[in-house]
């Protein structure tokens, strides 16, 4: 999939702005600070994702009260037009050959995209409200349709949490409304948890890979941790993923809440479920002599940027096969943060693999690279310098 006539109005720094991106490699280059991430972002938000940047509100260019995106989009044998219109506070709104969808979430079916930049360290060392978004994000990528099982479980939690918070503060003593939204709250919480360790399951083999790639061996691994899906439970999900049962999952949570049902009670909130899940990553780093370790707590920094990049690329691979077409690959600056030998498997890797832009600041960098557009951004203009 590949996204071709690219036009922004008032999004980030641009006021109005036009580029054909080619189906290969393009190379963004530019100093800091003059809109090369923002086109990348144009091109993911173009998925129906959040932008991994910020809110829809910090996309719209200052003193203007929309952005607006307009692209022709290919997937497979078919190229329609999207009209993407971002408002700041609202939902945002998309048309399709100008026909208005239900939702712009609806834009995962046309197009799917991966974004990696320099904050996606955070992946390994972040909190674990990163890993849970990456993971949510990967779900309904894999299948937009799973759109709804997230959401479903939000309003589930939010509307169980108030009815916590009336208990606590004496203003409502409704048990049995409680043990409504406990049920509730239980399948939406088990279908939420049983497709996010699905898609662990399927990214561990390509991010794995990737990673004895890209670090010249060591192993990596991933696990999910939770107070309700036990260890025994998780890692045998994570080994026949075709044998979670979600109805299994709701039990477990059902008995967990039990066991923090006087918590929950005083503090007004919810205490168990996927709203407190992690993903732990593990590393036996090449020449290690500890075995495998918490990448988060003992991994070096190159270590810690080797795993990213590996969950990243490996994210690319998986979707490539789930999806029959390469979803297209955003590099924010990348190259500035990686060692010669790491610029050098990144350099091979991105050859071949499809739509790729890649933003770089060093600007002599590039010949070895063989894009097949060089664009150049400053002060929120971008031209086209050379095409191969």
């Amino acid at each position: 999939m590949r996204v071709g006539a690219l036009s922004l109005e008032n999004f980030r720094n641009y006021e109005l702005q036009k580029v054909e991106l080619r189906p290969g490699l393009n190379l963004i280059l530019g100093r800091n600070a003059q809109g090369k991430t923002n086109l990348l972002e144009a091109v993911y938000r173009l998925s129906g994702l959040a932008s991994p940047r910020g809110p829809d509100s910090l996309l719209v260019r200052e003193g203007a009260e929309t952005a607006l995106i307009h692209a022709d989009v290919t997937r497979g044998s078919r190229t329609v037009h999207v009209d993407m219109e971002l408002r700041g506070g609202r939902a945002a709104r998309a048309l399709i050959n100008r026909k208005a969808v239900p939702s712009a979430k609806a834009l995962g079916e046309l197009a799917v995209s991966v974004f990696f930049g320099p904050d996606e360290l955070s992946l390994v060392k972040g909190s674990p409200d990163g890993r849970r978004r990456f993971l949510d994000d990967l779900v309904v990528k894999l299948r937009p349709a799973q759109v709804s099982i997230r959401r479903d479980f939000e309003r589930a939690l939010k509307q169980r949490n108030a009815l916590l918070r009336g208990m606590a503060r004496g203003t409502q003593s409704d048990q049995g409304s409680l043990e409504v939204w406990d049920e509730t709250f239980c399948s939406a919480a088990a279908a939420l948890g049983a497709a996010r360790l699905r898609a662990l399951a399927a990214l561990i083999p390509f991010a794995s890979r990737r990673y004895r790639e890209i670090a010249g061996g060591g192993e990596l691994d991933l696990t999910y941790v939770s107070s309700w899906c036990l260890p025994d439970a998780a890692a045998a999900a994570l080994s026949d993923p075709d044998e979670i049962d979600p109805v299994q999952l709701a039990a477990l949570l059902a008995d967990r809440i039990s066991q923090v049902r006087r918590g929950e009670l005083e503090r007004g909130m919810t205490l168990a479920g996927p709203q407190r899940d992690d993903v732990n990553v593990g590393l036996d780093s090449p020449g290690s002599a500890f075995g495998m370790l918490d990448a988060r707590n003992f991994a070096s920094q190159g270590d810690q940027r080797s795993t990213a990049l590996a969950l990243k690329i490996g994210e690319h691979d998986l979707l490539s096969g789930a999806l029959d077409d390469a979803p297209i690959l955003l590099l924010d600056d990348v190259f500035s943060e990686l060692d010669p030998q790491r610029r050098r498997w990144l350099r091979d890797a991105v050859r071949g693999i499809g739509q790729t832009l890649l933003s770089s600041a060093e600007v002599d960098s590039y010949q070895s690279l063989e894009a097949e557009a060089v664009f150049e951004v400053s002060q929120g203009m971008a031209r086209l310098l050379e095409a191969g």
